[in-house]
C-alpha cells in the first residue's frame, strides 16, 4: 500500500518552488489532499510555464499491484463526494469488469481552479503492457485491436455515464489501427465537467513518426506547428507522448509530452528545451529554472509508513499545439517508493 498522499506532500514541501506552486495554493491543496487514501504510487503538480499564468492541478495515479485500488474505493463509498461520478464509476469496475480486469493504472486528475473544491477526471491505461504512466515494456506485444478498443469503449462509458457516439469509437480504431510498429495506444479520458464528451487519448511514438502519423490520421491541425513544437522539444527525446481529442471527429489540438529518467544535471537537453520554448514564448524563465531546481530525491520516515520512503523529484514537460501557437506545462512529479535503506 503506498504512502499517505498528505504525508508525502509534507515531505517534499521546502521543495516545491514558490514560482510554479504558490505558497498559499500549496497549503490548500495539501490539505484537500488529507482526504485521499494511501492509494497512489505517482503524485504530481501540473503548473503552467507561461508568465502570470498561476493555474494548478493535482494528479495521482493508482497501480493495480498493490492495493490501492481498493483502498480508492473505500475512500469514494466513505466520501461520494471525492471524485466526480465518472472517476468514481471507473474505480469501482476497475480490476473487477472482465474487461477492465487487464488495465495496469488509473489516473485521477483534480482541477483546482479557483477557490472551491476541485474538478476531477481520470485517465484508463489501455495497454496491459504499460511499465510505467508513459512507455510499455520493451518488446512486449500491443494488446489485440478488439480488446484495446473494448477497453476504451468500456472505460468511456463510465467516465461520461453514457456511451461514446459510434463515430468517436471509429475515430478511436483508426487512429490506433495507423499507428507505427513502434507506437502504442496507452491512454483515454474524458472530462465532461469541461462541457464536452470528447475522448482524450495518449498515444507513445517514436518523435520522427509523429507527423506522418497525424497525415495518416487525417488529423485537422497545423501540421507545420507540430514540427516545430518537436524541433523544440529536439532530438534528444527519442520518443513522445502525444494526446489527441477525439469526439464525432479528430480536434485540432494536440499536446507533446517530453519525459526522460534523468533530470537536468546528466541530460543537458533540458537546457535546450527551455531555452527554445523561452524563445517561442511558451514559457516564463523564472519558472523553468524553478523546475529544472526541482529534480532530486530523499529519503524520509513519515508517520503513517512502516518503512522509510525514498522521495524522487522529477519532471516532464507537455508542449500544447493549438493554430500555429505553443503552449507549455511542467510537472512537478512525485515518486515515493518504500525502502530499507
Amino acid at each position: 500500500m503506498p504512502p499517505v498522499p498528505h504525508e508525502v506532500l509534507a515531505a517534499v514541501a521546502s521543495h516545491v518552488p514558490a514560482e510554479l506552486v504558490a505558497p498559499a495554493r500549496f497549503e490548500a491543496i495539501a490539505a484537500w489532499s488529507r482526504r485521499l487514501p494511501p492509494a497512489f504510487n505517482w503524485l504530481g503538480f501540473e503548473c503552467r510555464l507561461a508568465d502570470g499564468d498561476p493555474r494548478i492541478d493535482f494528479a495521482g495515479c493508482c497501480e493495480a499491484w498493490d492495493g490501492g485500488r481498493d483502498q480508492l474505493v473505500r475512500a469514494i463509498a466513505a466520501e461520494p463526494g471525492l471524485c466526480a461520478p465518472g472517476p468514481a464509476a471507473l474505480v469501482r469496475e476497475w480490476l473487477q469488469d472482465p474487461v477492465l480486469k487487464d488495465s495496469p493504472s488509473v489516473w485521477l486528475e483534480f482541477d483546482f481552479d479557483g477557490d472551491g473544491p476541485p474538478a476531477s477526471f481520470a485517465f484508463l491505461c489501455l495497454d496491459p503492457a504499460c511499465a510505467n504512466t508513459f512507455r510499455a515494456h520493451r518488446g512486449a506485444e500491443r494488446p489485440a485491436m478488439a480488446a484495446l478498443l473494448a477497453a476504451a469503449e468500456r472505460g468511456a462509458t463510465l467516465l461520461l455515464g453514457h456511451a461514446p457516439s459510434a463515430m468517436c469509437i471509429d475515430s478511436l480504431r483508426r487512429a490506433a489501427e495507423a499507428l507505427p510498429a513502434s507506437g502504442r495506444a496507452l491512454h483515454v479520458a474524458a472530462t465532461p465537467h469541461r462541457g464536452v464528451d470528447d475522448l482524450r487519448v495518449h498515444v507513445a511514438l517514436l518523435a520522427r513518426d509523429v507527423p506522418a502519423w497525424l497525415r495518416r490520421i487525417e488529423w485537422p491541425g497545423e501540421i507545420a506547428a507540430v514540427e516545430r513544437a518537436l524541433a523544440v522539444i529536439g532530438d534528444e527525446f527519442r520518443q513522445v507522448g502525444v494526446q489527441v481529442a477525439i469526439g464525432d471527429r479528430l480536434r485540432p489540438l494536440l499536446g507533446l509530452e517530453a519525459y526522460v529518467a534523468r533530470g537536468p544535471s546528466d541530460f543537458p537537453a533540458w537546457q535546450r528545451t527551455f531555452a527554445a520554448l523561452a524563445e517561442e514564448g511558451a514559457c516564463d524563465p523564472a519558472k523553468t529554472r524553478a523546475l529544472l531546481d526541482w529534480w532530486g530525491h530523499t529519503t524520509v520516515s513519515l508517520p503513517g509508513a512502516p518503512w522509510r520512503v525514498a522521495i524522487h523529484r522529477q519532471f516532464y514537460v507537455k508542449v500544447i499545439v493549438e493554430g500555429t501557437r505553443l503552449q507549455a506545462k511542467g510537472y512537478l512529479a512525485i515518486f515515493p517508493r518504500y525502502t530499507l535503506m
